[in-house]
């Protein structure tokens, strides 16, 4: 049996998908895409009691997978 054939469009869907598939695997598998925020309160510190804001600083930073959106540790 023949597959019937798909539009341009689809095809590029259906390969998007797929990509998107395979880059949340690989955080179901525990390799997320680490990225750092740092939050307003800790920025402001930082700048206002150097040096000693740069502790505020990484205290305020969430960390958080680009991909997923899940917050790491």
């Amino acid at each position: 049996m023949r597959s019937p054939m798909l539009s341009p469009e689809m095809q590029e869907a259906v390969v998007g998908s797929q990509y998107q598939q395979r880059l949340l695997a690989r955080c179901a598998r525990g390799d997320h895409d680490r990225h750092a925020e740092y939050g307003v309160g800790g920025i402001i510190t930082a700048v206002l009691c150097f040096p000693i804001g740069l502790c505020c600083l990484f205290m305020d930073r969430e960390v958080k997978c680009s991909r997923c959106g899940e917050r790491l540790v």
